[in-house]
């Protein structure tokens, strides 16, 4: 199956270490990811290489279940979880100081299932698509830290 990949950057009035535990709770996310509707069963309840969790996400319609997994946590500098069921993906937030703010790259990395593209008509319809989404994600990211 062929993957894709979208990124997308923001500086954020925030210090680094108020961002990273923003992002590293599972459960929080479905406050700013668009089509997130539901994180349950998060084990265990800190936040660590290995931690899962089970998920609902729209996908332009298209609803997808799964297993997500912590991969890398890097206290206040990288979270990244993998979907291991479902769609795969990788999502990789990168956080870095900026002078006095915190500069936020996400980064996704996903498999582009053949299903969900014929309804777009084509690809590079459906990636623009995703790329859309990760700049509301961000977008909800700075505006929710900076409020």
């Amino acid at each position: 199956m062929p993957t894709a990949k979208t990124v997308q950057s923001a500086t954020i009035s925030a210090p680094p270490k108020k961002v990273y535990e923003f992002l590293s709770e599972p459960t929080r996310a479905t406050s700013f990811i668009p089509g997130l509707s539901r994180i349950h069963d998060v084990k265990p309840a800190t936040t660590q290489p290995g931690q899962t969790w089970s998920y609902e996400f729209d996908w332009f319609g298209f609803v997808v279940s799964g297993n997500s997994r912590c991969t890398r946590s890097e206290d206040p500098k990288v979270y990244e979880f993998q979907t291991i069921t479902g769609n795969p993906s990788t999502w990789t937030y990168q956080i870095e100081p900026d002078g006095s703010n915190t500069r936020l790259t996400l980064a996704v990395q996903y498999e582009v299932p053949g299903n969900v593209v014929a309804r777009f008509a084509s690809q590079p319809v459906f990636e623009k698509m995703n790329q859309d989404r990760a700049v509301e994600v961000v977008a909800n990211i700075k505006a929710m830290l900076e409020s």
